[in-house]
């Protein structure tokens, strides 16, 4: 198993044996190829862009199954922190972290 990022309450990670990558969260479960990840992780940066001084929870709209999460603006940074960190060390994307 190929850790690529593990802080809590995130757990991102691809086994050997699939071309997979396990995003956990929230007590939600996705698995996700390459590309979908990438998408993800566009898609997390557009939301990015519709943060402001006022905003307090962010919602995501995942399409499996319609699910809608809302989550603080604190664990929505952790999660967008944590893809951009695992597209760095899988695919060598540049790193940039914000706080």
């Amino acid at each position: 198993m190929l850790l690529l990022y593990d802080e809590k309450p995130i757990s991102i990670f691809m086994r050997e044996n699939e071309h997979k990558i396990s995003v956990e969260f929230c007590n939600i479960k996705m698995k996700m190829k390459p590309c979908q990840f990438r998408l993800f992780h566009r898609y997390l940066t557009a939301v990015s862009e519709k943060i402001n001084e006022n905003t307090e929870t962010v919602e995501l709209f995942l399409v499996k199954d319609s699910l809608n999460v809302t989550l603080s603006l604190k664990h929505y940074f952790q999660l967008n922190n944590a893809v951009k960190t695992a597209l760095a060390k899988k695919f060598g994307h540049g790193l940039e972290v914000f706080n």
